[in-house]
């Protein structure tokens, strides 16, 4: 009797592409890790909590390059330092730099899984539709709990300073989020075909097994 096996042997081209994005994904993590350290560095100061707020309009005088050169202009942000910052905003803005880079680290290793798979052969099976599952249900879900939570964290660097009591997430915040959303949904779909692929495939090796058996 022949044994049916639900790997077939990937072509070079296909190897290559995996190679390819399992490299990416190790330079990817590198990346998120500097960015994590970059980002808790440049909001929590010595002298408290970094963050840019919007301000009236006006005219600025500055300087680039270290000094060596001056422009003007017109600003509506400013970075502002907010000292004695409340326990739960201070809790949520951590909260925030750690989702994002938690989320980011789960869709890396999702991404990566699929191709050491595709790798070994192994392209309808189930892993592979988890990890899609992990990179949709990821992309959907961070970037509007990520949204709530710097905006928790912004109230209570505004209410620190002086500037207002808070306010509610504007839903423009939530748009500037949409795509990421619309990507995950998209991925979602990709999950629910692999699982269609992995049932025709048992289903063809059901109906191989019992032709086997007949012969």
């Amino acid at each position: 009797m022949t044994m049916t096996k639900t790997t077939s042997p990937a072509t070079r081209s296909e190897t290559a592409d995996a190679i390819t994005v399992i490299l990416y994904a190790a330079a990817a993590l590198v990346t998120v890790a500097f960015a994590t350290i970059l980002r808790v560095a440049g909001t929590f100061r010595e002298t408290g909590i970094a963050w840019t707020v919007p301000i009236d309009q006006q005219p600025i005088s500055a300087t680039t390059d270290s000094g060596a050169i001056s422009i003007e202009g017109f600003a509506d942000e400013a970075m502002v330092i907010a000292d004695g910052v409340n326990a739960a905003s201070v809790t949520a803005i951590i909260a925030a730099i750690a989702l994002w880079a938690l989320a980011a680290v789960a869709v890396i290793a999702a991404v990566t899984l699929v191709a050491w798979n595709f790798l070994r052969g192994r392209f309808f099976v189930r892993p592979n539709a988890r990890a899609f599952d992990v990179i949709g249900w990821t992309l959907v879900g961070a970037p509007i709990l990520i949204v709530m939570l710097e905006t928790m964290g912004r109230n209570g660097v505004t209410s620190a300073l002086g500037i207002g009591d808070g306010e509610p997430v504007h839903p423009i915040e939530f748009w500037s989020v949409a795509p990421i959303f619309a990507t995950g949904v998209t991925v979602g779909l990709i999950a629910v075909a692999f699982r269609r692929g992995i049932r025709l495939q048992n289903e063809k090796l059901a109906l191989e097994k019992e032709t086997e058996g007949l012969v």
